[in-house]
């Protein structure tokens, strides 16, 4: 839900009607309320310097 909240256009028709979270066995995506397309959410961790904590981001592909 955190993730999803963060869209705001959808990239491929640039509609603001915002989008549905949906999940599909492990899968999380969200879909454009304005034409239909999906997007599948994943998980990208970077790897860490020295030291430091390992970071997590999120992002979407199609």
């Amino acid at each position: 839900e955190e993730v999803a909240a963060r869209f705001k256009i959808c990239p491929k028709c640039k509609s603001v009607s915002g989008f549905w979270l949906g999940f599909k066995r492990d899968n999380a995506y969200v879909q454009c309320k304005g034409c239909g397309a999906k997007f599948e959410l994943h998980e990208v961790y970077a790897i860490s310097e020295k030291g430091e904590a390992p970071r997590k981001s999120r992002f979407f592909r199609k």
